[in-house]
């Protein structure tokens, strides 16, 4: 049977050309010679583009207006817009799933499902990849048939399944206020970070997954990131309230360097931590003893966290020091602690 990983990387397996260099110079803390390796490890393993950024300022770039499919970067995408329909007071962290989804008021576990354990991957849906990804006519009642596997809040599985039920659910409470969520999507996150998708995966109903799907180039990535950054340093931008993002983007004692889209570097600094593939380590679901010690690099600080995207496609930020990384990819041999060590 076909998993999570090898299923979107057959999505994404043709590769288009390779491009020029752009110039590095040393800034924003990382000297030339940290960003000429960098650089090097970048424009391998299916590289298609990828560039380093100190607030605006470009340090180093190559190939920024590739644009491809994001994958599992769009997940924060959702996470924003869950951020903004709090905003706007239509929604709540802490609301179960089943106020505005009847089908599941009758299940005794799927009724206590909220918001939050949606976005942090905790609702105890199976992971629902073959219904949800193979052209779906409508991914939305696909996701609500999903079965649950574990105990809601109890464990990380990763997959899609939480992603399209948080998509059914804006769906509908948007319906009620005269507005799709794809419109939503564009007028409250889309155009205020400065992105745009021309092609956005979709279902036969024409209904935008949460999951995956965005397409993005290089420098639209750069911008998310910063945005991200600003939010995650407690500053309001775009629209968007840091103190609302941080609730929606919270961990879980389940899996506590994971919420709304965002991987954490937060346990670096711990005593006995590992460092781990993110990939690599998503299928089958790990309990929250393996999340609690592992990170992505013990080289950089516990503050970096990453978006992550089957293939090599990544955003690294680092909040505090305003600095970003994004990169597109379609290579399943992309690894981030070579990359990682290459930056101080």
């Amino acid at each position: 049977m076909m998993d999570r990983r090898r299923f979107l990387y057959s999505l994404v397996a043709a590769c288009g050309g390779c491009a020029t260099s752009g110039s590095s110079s040393g800034a924003g803390g990382w000297s030339s010679a940290e960003l000429r390796r960098a650089d090097a490890i970048a424009k391998g393993n299916g590289a298609k583009g990828w560039a380093a950024w100190h607030g605006h300022r470009e340090l180093v770039s190559w190939q920024t207006h590739e644009r491809g499919p994001s994958l599992s970067l769009t997940k924060v995408l959702g996470a924003l817009a869950a951020t903004k329909a709090a905003g706007e007071g239509w929604l709540s962290d802490s609301e179960r799933v089943s106020a505005t989804i009847p089908e599941w008021r009758g299940d005794a576990r799927k009724s206590r499902i909220t918001v939050l354990m949606l976005l942090q991957q905790t609702a105890g849906l199976e992971a629902g990849v073959a219904s949800l990804y193979r052209n779906p006519a409508d991914k939305g009642r696909n996701a609500l048939l999903l079965s649950v596997v574990d105990e809601p809040g109890s464990l990380f599985r990763y997959g899609p399944a939480c992603w399209e039920v948080l998509g059914e659910l804006l769906q509908r409470k948007l319906s009620s206020r005269g507005e799709t969520l794809e419109k939503f999507l564009h007028r409250a996150v889309m155009r205020p970070v400065g992105l745009s998708s021309p092609n956005w995966r979709s279902d036969k109903k024409g209904r935008f997954f949460l999951s995956t799907g965005a397409e993005m180039s290089v420098e639209e990535l750069g911008r998310l990131g910063r945005t991200l950054g600003k939010l995650l340093s407690g500053e309001s931008t775009d629209g968007f309230d840091p103190e609302i993002f941080a609730r929606m983007t919270r961990t879980s004692a389940a899996n506590p360097i994971f919420g709304g889209g965002i991987w954490r570097n937060a346990n670096a600094r711990k005593a006995g931590a590992y460092p781990v593939e993110i990939e690599d380590v998503l299928d089958p679901p790990r309990g929250g003893g393996f999340w609690a010690g592992a990170c992505m690099s013990l080289r950089q600080p516990a503050s970096m966290v990453a978006l992550v995207g089957s293939s090599g496609k990544r955003v690294f930020i680092w909040p505090g020091e305003n600095r970003v990384v994004a990169r597109l990819g379609r290579s399943s041999a992309w690894k981030d602690g070579p990359f990682l060590g290459t930056l101080s």
